[in-house]
């Protein structure tokens, strides 16, 4: 790659963008809100492990946390010996997952690596990324092996060697089942790989290798959760509200396409109206408008919180969740059977009573760039991708600056 001003640019804009998670660290950046007291949970769970590790994990449920207790015990070397020093080492693990979304998304994009290095700086002006590194969360650790486990499939994607396949199938599997240690929600996502690996590419070989590892890395947390009965998450999962969570994750993922729909403006307009759509846009809308009922003073979702401080009842956000429920669809292309699986399991994702959009940030960017097959990401790399990516950081940090100021001024 020759280097160019533009380049050097660029490059340096990673370092601009470092620095400030540096500064942040220093002056305790907590920009989603919860991640220090979070972090001040899982420290108090970490000193009932440093005497007994066995014991602290016979006992988790008592500590009352919802958070897997494999972070917990790595947290609990991480910070061994100097808390300061644990916490740093720990922000620039994080560090690493812009370079390995970029090495990803180079592979399944076939352009220049600068435009797309660039865009991967948009970790950092994710405010739960960026307070998870600060303050350590299960969250960045969970992010980081998934997108490794989605470097080798796409890997097995590029491949039409049988051992290399068979070799990145393996590598998918055991990264997907450490970031499922660590974030147990990232499970959802074996469903779509198998459907990738298996039932598209089926041979007995692949299935048989598939099924026993599966089995093998998943014996542990099954004997842990069903066997020894620790259900450290089963209240979160008994609270689960299918009609909010619906509706709420619809609202997120329409205001992170936003930007796509004017970035491609032109073949958006080439949208045929899918009567299918529409008609299950009308039903559904019908039984949000007379179901939904969210009643947290907290979260929602950025549209939701919105349209929740000028209106009162469901008659506004029955309107935004069927302009996001038709759109979404249309542009997420569900027609295919991989996009549509995707959809789905990000509609699970979130099965607390209480809805955070931190869960969808950056998880559905890095599932939009790197998993889903659409027409309107292609045209977003067609031309102009560098002002594309300006425009895409304006409109994250507009949303990091009316976070910071909902935490710390409203």
């Amino acid at each position: 790659m020759k280097l160019t001003k533009t380049s050097i640019l660029y490059i340096t804009s990673f370092f601009f963008f470092y620095i400030t998670l540096i500064i942040g660290f220093f002056v305790g950046e907590d920009s989603s809100g919860g991640a220090t007291r979070d972090y001040l949970v899982h420290l108090n769970i970490v000193n009932s492990f440093f005497e007994n590790t066995l014991n602290g994990l016979r006992h988790y449920p008592e500590a009352g946390s919802t958070h897997s207790p494999v972070f917990i015990i790595l947290l609990k070397y991480i910070l061994f010996y100097n808390e300061t020093l644990g916490r740093f080492i720990f922000l620039n693990l994080c560090v690493l997952t812009p370079f390995i979304f970029c090495l990803s998304l180079k592979k399944k994009i076939k352009i220049d690596i600068l435009p797309i290095f660039f865009l991967s700086n948009f970790f950092f002006i994710s405010p739960y990324f960026r307070s998870s590194a600060i303050w350590p969360g299960d969250e960045n650790l969970g992010i980081l092996f998934f997108i490794l486990s989605i470097f080798f499939y796409i890997s097995f994607l590029n491949s039409t060697n049988d051992r290399h396949r068979i070799k990145s199938m393996i590598y998918n599997i055991f990264l997907l089942a450490i970031a499922s240690y660590f974030r147990p929600i990232y499970a959802l996502f074996s469903i779509f790989f198998f459907y990738e690996f298996i039932l598209k590419n089926f041979k007995i070989n692949y299935f048989l290798i598939y099924i026993f590892l599966s089995i093998l890395l998943a014996f542990p947390a099954f004997y842990y959760v069903f066997i020894l009965k620790i259900n450290f998450f089963i209240y979160s999962v008994a609270s689960f509200n299918l009609i909010n969570s619906f509706a709420l994750t619809y609202s997120v993922l329409i205001y992170f396409l936003i930007p796509f729909i004017f970035f491609s403006i032109k073949s958006f307009n080439e949208f045929k109206l899918n009567y299918i759509n529409l008609f299950f846009t009308i039903i559904l809308s019908i039984i949000v408008f007379k179901f939904f009922y969210y009643p947290s003073a907290t979260g929602g979702g950025i549209l939701y919180m919105l349209q929740n401080f000028f209106f009162k009842g469901n008659f506004v956000f029955t309107i935004i969740f069927a302009i996001a429920f038709y759109l979404t669809n249309q542009i997420l292309e569900i027609n295919k059977t991989k996009n549509f699986l995707l959809l789905i399991i990000l509609l699970l994702y979130e099965f607390d009573y209480l809805f955070y959009m931190e869960t969808f940030d950056p998880l559905f960017l890095i599932c939009f760039f790197l998993l889903f097959d659409v027409k309107i990401l292609n045209s977003f790399f067609d031309k102009d991708v560098y002002k594309k990516i300006i425009y895409l950081f304006i409109y994250l940090f507009i949303f990091f600056i009316a976070k910071i100021t909902y935490l710390y001024l409203i």
